[in-house]
């Protein structure tokens, strides 16, 4: 494969390649079976693009998938650039390019943020950008997505909270009569329509682009629908996209979610949007959508304790088999489909942050750590996100200071007295500066404290983190994880992950949990922990054992 794109570079009078890990809807979790990037490495995590020149193959990771490239990826003609925090990939990316190259992109599988924040780098080194209406992969090797016969079906009202036609008249309000709004990120179009599908392992969402002027919506799409989305919306094939816009005088697009290609369609008469209108709405959930979240975490909740139960109490279980337990819990439990693939991790496995290959010939032993991060979408299609961490049987006595220092450094964010001003940045320095202290300076901490939890497992807003995303201030009812952890490959790893929204009590803002699943007091190494710290885990191990409410 990278012999006959290198053959495609000289013929197109190319000097490198940018290679895509998503598809033309910029999704985050793109199948491998339709990943360009997948078929040139052999990396097959959720994230990570390749750059391809004449001589050498870069396959670029963020802090979750170090260790995880270095195994998947062949070292002898691959080179795996490990992103550290603060890293950007375009800045990176930059750096490895000659300068007075010529880059090659495919058009329909870049944003044009990106495309741009791209081209103002590349100019500084006199290099050029070419767009690629194909992805020279698919000349090699076919790329597909899943097929079936799964319709787009809409949620009812108890669980959306507002209708479809109500959302777009909070979008249209904002539109003049010679005026377009373009939508192409699926979440936000499942968000705004209430449909859902269930065709696309660990997707919700249908493929779909929408178009909203001032009197109706137009939904663009190849899937087949068993409803009508509402009085406002009418439903065309996809190909009719390109024509979506005769006698429109200005369209207004996020530039953040519309691929070059399509922003190319509507460049004339193109408009930025001041906020992403749909994105924003969606971030903030109703308490429709909140009591709905509570009732799929309890029924998550049962999937965690079910597999902390098996690990205790089972003589032979593998990663593999506990994994599939994991899956077949959450259909028990009432769940469509798992919202993302299980990462099930034991023994110094765990240190791998997404270790999502779980082994048939791995088995946990006592003494192990088990590392399970789960999910699943019920059925409003809302993802849920938890992770725990056991030590099967007698834990040392350094894996109880990681798993205490861990549960530290969520007690502390989780409690922290959240105001009108808190940002997500606040939350995550809260956590490092507990790392920071404990004097595990030779384990990890290679991702963000946390993510908003949506229709996708990944949402944004909000971002708990340090990166620039996470100095959005925190509003009421956004929904989000907090999930530290500490990883050192060869030992092991610890996460304790449990999903909360901000909610309001007594005219003061808190953060509430929607998981309760208790943390394992044997794990636990008390005289690390402060009197409040030790208050605060009885509270949460009360409350997830039913002994009360407070």
């Amino acid at each position: 494969m990278i012999e006959k794109l290198r053959e495609f570079l000289k013929k197109e009078k190319l000097d490198a390649l940018l290679i895509n890990t998503t598809d033309e809807f910029l999704v985050e979790y793109n199948e491998l079976s339709n990943c360009a990037r997948y078929f040139v490495t052999g990396f097959s995590g959720s994230t990570g693009d390749v750059l391809l020149t004449r001589d050498s193959v870069f396959q670029f990771v963020d802090g979750r998938y170090h260790e995880q490239a270095d195994k998947e990826c062949d070292l002898k003609t691959v080179t795996v650039v490990k992103l550290q925090l603060g890293q950007t990939f375009s800045g990176e990316l930059v750096d490895r390019i000659v300068s007075g190259s010529t880059l090659g992109v495919v058009s329909k599988k870049i944003s044009l943020n990106f495309y741009k924040n791209l081209k103002i780098k590349l100019s500084k080194k006199h290099c050029k950008i070419k767009a690629l209406d194909i992805d020279p992969v698919e000349l090699f090797h076919k790329l597909e997505a899943s097929s079936g016969e799964n319709t787009v079906e809409q949620i009812g009202l108890d669980i959306a909270g507002v209708s479809a036609d109500e959302k777009f008249k909070k979008i249209s309000r904002k539109l003049k009569n010679s005026e377009a709004f373009v939508d192409t990120n699926l979440e936000n179009i499942a968000y705004l329509t209430n449909c859902r599908q269930y065709k696309t392992p660990y997707s919700s969402t249908f493929k779909a682009k929408i178009v909203m002027y001032k009197d109706r919506a137009v939904v663009f799409s190849d899937e087949k629908f068993d409803t009508n989305i509402g009085g406002n919306f009418e439903i065309l094939p996809l190909k009719e996209f390109d024509n979506a816009f005769k006698g429109v005088k200005k369209i207004i697009f996020n530039p953040s979610t519309i691929n070059y290609y399509d922003f190319s369609l509507i460049k004339s008469r193109a408009q930025e949007a001041p906020v992403d209108y749909i994105k924003e709405m969606k971030a903030i959930k109703n308490e429709a959508e909140i009591a709905h979240f509570k009732k799929n975490y309890k029924r998550t909740d049962n999937v965690v304790n079910h597999a902390y139960e098996l690990v205790q109490t089972k003589n032979r279980l593998t990663e593999k088999a506990l994994s599939d337990g994991v899956e077949k819990e959450f259909l028990k439990q009432g769940a469509k489909q798992l919202s993302f693939k299980t990462i099930l991790a034991a023994g110094k496995n765990s240190s791998v942050i997404h270790y999502s290959h779980p082994d048939d010939k791995v088995e946990i032993k006592d003494g192990d750590f088990v590392l399970l991060d789960c999910g699943g979408h019920f059925e409003g299609g809302y993802s849920t996100d938890i992770t725990r961490t056991f030590v099967k049987c007698v834990p040392s006595a350094m894996q109880k200071k990681v798993y205490t220092t861990v549960l530290k450094m969520f007690l502390n964010a989780y409690h922290y007295p959240v105001t009108n001003r808190t940002t997500g940045f606040t939350l995550d320095a809260v956590a490092r500066k507990i790392h920071r202290q404990s004097g595990l300076k030779d384990f990890n901490f290679n991702h963000g404290l946390g993510h908003g939890v949506g229709i996708n497992v990944h949402e944004n807003p909000p971002t708990i983190s340090c990166s620039a995303a996470g100095r959005r201030v925190l509003k009421k009812n956004m929904v989000f994880t907090i999930e530290p952890g500490l990883y050192k490959a060869g030992f092991g790893g610890v996460r304790l992950e449990n999903s909360v929204y901000l909610t309001e009590k007594n005219g003061k803002l808190k953060i509430e949990s929607l998981s309760c699943v208790p943390f394992q007091k044997e794990a636990v190494d008390f005289s690390l922990l402060n009197a409040q710290e030790k208050k605060w885990l009885e509270q949460w191990n009360n409350k997830a054992f039913g002994r009360n409410d407070d």
